[in-house]
């Protein structure tokens, strides 16, 4: 999954915070990095627009000068390293770019302002994800937070939301192909918490709020023992009651992970998350890279994918 992997970057150093773990998910697999930008030049300064062309021209040099110097930084450390510099808005250049290299995946980071100082980069991380089918690797670049310590891959602890759906074994199978057999996943859960009492007709209490909550809990471990018994790797589970989202974030910050493996556009099962809007939401809360994953992703055994991450 991480052999090719598409970086784009936008000239700030926010940006360029994806690229230690870009590094870090290819270099195993002996992979190659595509690193892109997309060049715009500023609006015209005059009605006519007679010098769009030379502020095209300048924008693309600018673009193709900043991608040769950061390869040039990367030699040595995967096994290839290329950039390509395209003329257009960012989003629809970098699905561009990942169509042209036949990638398997897009690395980036959110949040960062681009390059034109008036796009938040996090709405193109969020345009790439509604347009691909692609697993995308995002991390979070808050200004006012520092880079955090980039994972060892091999040995790395991620959180799996996992919703009862047929998306959740797209995002396993993505998980142990990340971590690879020295790794640890932990399955997680969020049961929604049960509103009243359940009563039948005659007004008789069938289940109390409590009874309920042990039901659901039981039901989920079950479910996810079931998913657990066919990993191959160390694993745990995390049950939790309450908001999807806060609960998600809250796991991943206990447990110390390195990652968030989630599908994209899952809906619920079990009474559980709503994956395709709590992948948004934990996206944009988490400090935790996250690796989303599309549902189309072509599914493998764990096996398989573990023999894929080694």
């Amino acid at each position: 999954m991480f052999r090719s992997l598409v970086v784009p970057l936008d000239g700030s150093a926010l940006a360029e915070r994806a690229l230690p773990y870009a590094v870090a998910l290819a270099r195993p697999r002996d992979g190659r990095l595509i690193l892109m930008r997309a060049g715009m030049a500023p609006a015209p300064r005059t009605l006519d627009g007679a010098e769009l062309e030379s502020d095209q021209a300048q924008a693309m040099a600018e673009a193709e000068s900043y991608l040769l110097s950061m390869a040039e930084t990367l030699r040595g450390q995967v096994a290839s390293v290329e950039s390509v510099a395209l003329y257009g808005r960012p989003a629809g250049r970098i699905l561009e770019t990942a169509a042209r290299y036949n990638a398997d995946g897009i690395v980036m980071a959110t949040h960062g302002r681009t390059g034109l100082q008036h796009l938040l980069y996090g709405s193109v991380t969020e345009a790439v994800l509604a347009e691909t089918t692609l697993p995308v690797f995002v991390v979070s670049a808050q200004p006012t937070a520092a880079a955090p310590s980039v994972f060892v891959p091999a040995s790395a602890k991620v959180l799996v939301p996992q919703d009862g759906s047929d998306y959740d074994a797209p995002a396993v199978q993505a998980a142990l192909e990340l971590v690879g057999p020295a790794g640890e996943i932990t399955l997680a859960s969020v049961i929604a918490p049960p509103e009243k009492v359940v009563r039948d007709e005659m007004g008789h209490v069938l289940a109390y709020v409590d009874q309920q909550e042990e039901a659901d809990r039981t039901r989920t471990r079950d479910y996810l023992d079931k998913i657990a018994a066919d990993i191959p790797i160390a694993h745990k589970t995390d049950i939790r009651i309450g908001d999807p989202t806060s609960c998600i974030c809250a796991a991943a910050m206990e447990s110390k992970v390195d990652a968030i493996v989630m599908s994209t556009h899952g809906r619920t099962g079990l009474r559980r998350a709503v994956l395709g809007s709590v992948a948004g939401q934990v996206l944009r809360m988490a400090s935790t890279p996250v690796l989303l994953v599309h549902p189309r992703t072509p599914a493998r055994t764990p096996a398989e994918a573990v023999v894929a991450g080694a």
